[in-house]
């Protein structure tokens, strides 16, 4: 089946979630690689990270390879780490392991990053970039392309001369954090409207985030991980502002909610009127999604869309307890067995 026969069996679903139109099932989204499947691999970190032509041959396998349940799309997210929104403005870089890269700061004080401009010969950028193209050469009718992390402003900051130093400043210099805040707001900006214009050379349809959700028009998972350390007065003067500029930026807003010191904050998400989504991840060790079902309905109460991540076994619950008006959940224990145990009722 190709990428236009799969979206047009799941695109008015899709658009009906976005707009919080009234649904009779949550849609499901998940995949799965089918079984015996070979995808090229490498433990040289450096290569599984940069290497362009391993990357595609990668992600093209796994694209090939994978089983698309409910309204999942084949799409490609050009990953560089989360931390990539700060890799791309200098900060030093540090390949973990194949799931994370990590960012460590290069510079000593605000002052220093306060009017910080993007390199364009940065290598993270340059191997970003680069990635980005080749994947939208091959995109058409073949799969979506997600953009890279682009990270929350305060994130970004954060990452360039150190978290707590950010926290300081804030105090500290707070007129001073304001104007670095502004700058990596234009920055995302412009980042995001370049990538865009790359991505939509593909001819696609829509958009789609790292989450895997595709919506009509363009889309982006926005965030602000640091907000966990704030308190919501700090989140409205230093972080609000730029939220509200970056989601008039696209045509489908999606708030990745991390945590549960983010949410303190989400009373003043949910006024966000260009949000039409809220992502809600608990963080680890509170993956339980029976003990998040109040956070689930007040979402939901304010006429946004939620997305959540469950075990299949987890779902009869959910749906018992929140209904289904606005309610997607990406399965973390895809299988044909757990698709015919628990899913079933809700895919035909």
């Amino acid at each position: 089946m190709t990428l236009f026969e799969r979206l047009s069996l799941v695109k008015d679903r899709l658009e009906n979630w976005w707009n919080f139109g009234d649904q009779n099932k949550p849609l499901i989204l998940s995949s799965y690689l089918k079984p015996n499947s070979i995808i090229p691999d490498t433990d040289i970190l450096s290569k599984f990270w940069t290497d362009l032509d391993f990357i595609i041959k990668r992600q093209m396998s796994i694209i090939e390879n994978s089983e698309y349940i409910g309204v999942a799309l084949p799409y490609h997210y050009i990953d560089h780490g989360s931390s990539a929104g700060s890799l791309i403005l200098g900060s030093e870089m540090e390949f973990v392991d194949k799931e994370t890269i990590w960012s460590h700061p290069k510079y000593n004080d605000v002052e220093s990053v306060i009017d910080i401009v993007l390199d364009e010969n940065n290598f993270s950028y340059k191997t970003i970039i680069d990635l980005t193209k080749k994947s939208s050469e091959l995109a058409f009718n073949h799969h979506f392309v997600a953009p890279f992390a682009l990270g929350g402003v305060s994130d970004n900051l954060a990452g360039l001369y150190g978290t707590e130093n950010l926290l300081i400043d804030m105090i500290r210099k707070p007129q001073i954090v304001k104007k670095a805040l502004n700058n990596m707001k234009n920055i995302w900006i412009n980042n995001f409207i370049n990538i865009q214009n790359i991505i939509q050379k593909s001819k696609n349809i829509g958009g789609i985030g790292w989450v895997g959700i595709w919506a009509p028009g363009t889309t982006f998972p926005i965030q602000e991980d640091f907000s966990y350390m704030i308190s919501p007065e700090m989140f409205r003067t230093f972080l609000l502002p730029h939220i509200v500029d970056i989601a008039e930026s696209m045509d489908y807003a999606f708030y990745h909610l991390d945590g549960v010191g983010a949410l303190p904050h989400l009373d003043l998400i949910l006024q966000i009127d260009k949000i039409k989504v809220i992502q809600w991840v608990p963080g680890a060790g509170k993956e339980k999604i029976s003990d998040w079902y109040d956070v689930i309905k007040k979402i939901i109460k304010h006429k946004k869309s939620c997305q959540v991540y469950i075990k299949a076994e987890e779902i009869d619950d959910l749906v018992k307890n929140v209904g289904t008006k606005g309610l997607l959940t990406v399965i973390t224990d895809s299988s044909e067995e757990n698709q015919k145990k628990y899913l079933s009722k809700y895919l035909n």
